[in-house]
């Protein structure tokens, strides 16, 4: 069997201190039955004493967040009546403590891609996954930390290397500004990032000049939300 154990960032970095778990509320959104017994019971594997609360509309999802805002919410996106990464994100944002994992029959890139770039307490699995990944994702998401299974994962970079290549084919940045991009949306100074490279501070600032431009950007937040959007920064450093 393929086992994935987790990942805290796109770069295929292990997860690491997973500890047992002693106490935590778990929100399964499920209309399955089948399904929702077997997520109850990993659960109740790996957690002592846990607290699970079941809901199968989004008003009843609302209402048991209202009471336990610091819940580990588990949505199926094939049986729960979720339309779009939008209504997820307005919901969350309702509840910043609250952590979610996204159970889905195949990795889909269209809510996929959203849902990194807008979503940073979300992770995914697959229904097909093995016993010890939906573990580990679960674990992981009550403790706040990154978890997507392998599938997922390899259409985030994969997209994220086409967005890269056609920036250059298109010749809207050069291999140089586009590594040159991570550092600037880091808040590093053209002297620092020159200093590191062994560069002159006025080729890096050209260089800033350049990438702004081509982009048609007018500032740092612009340059941030564009190389979130494009796949050029690691997106859990900007996760909040």
């Amino acid at each position: 069997m393929n086992f994935v154990k987790g990942f805290t960032d796109f770069e295929n970095t292990e997860l690491t201190n997973i500890e047992f778990i002693d106490e935590a509320t778990f929100i399964i959104a499920e209309s399955n039955d089948l399904y929702r017994l077997g997520l109850q019971c990993i659960i109740q594997d790996q957690v002592y004493s846990p607290i699970v609360l079941t809901v199968t509309t989004k008003f009843e999802l609302h209402s048991a967040l209202l009471s336990n805002s610091a819940a580990a919410v588990i949505v199926d996106l094939n049986s729960f009546p979720i339309n779009s990464i939008d209504e997820v994100t307005v919901l969350s944002a309702c509840f910043p403590q609250s952590n979610w994992l996204f159970v889905g029959d195949a990795p889909d890139e269209t809510f996929l891609l959203p849902l990194t770039a807008s979503f940073g307490r979300a992770n995914f699995v697959l229904k097909i996954d093995d016993y010890d990944i939906i573990a580990t994702a679960l674990l992981a998401t009550v403790t706040g930390k990154k978890y997507y299974c392998n599938k997922a994962l390899q259409i985030i970079i994969d997209s994220r290397n086409r967005k890269k290549e056609n920036l250059v084919m298109q010749n809207l940045l050069t291999i140089t500004e586009l590594e040159l991009v991570p550092l600037f949306t880091q808040g590093k100074t053209a002297k620092e990032i020159a200093k590191s490279r062994h560069l002159s501070y006025h080729t890096i600032n050209t260089h800033r000049k350049n990438i702004f431009r081509k982009l048609k950007l007018n500032n740092s937040k612009e340059l941030i939300r564009f190389a979130l959007k494009n796949g050029l920064v690691d997106l859990t450093e900007y996760y909040i």
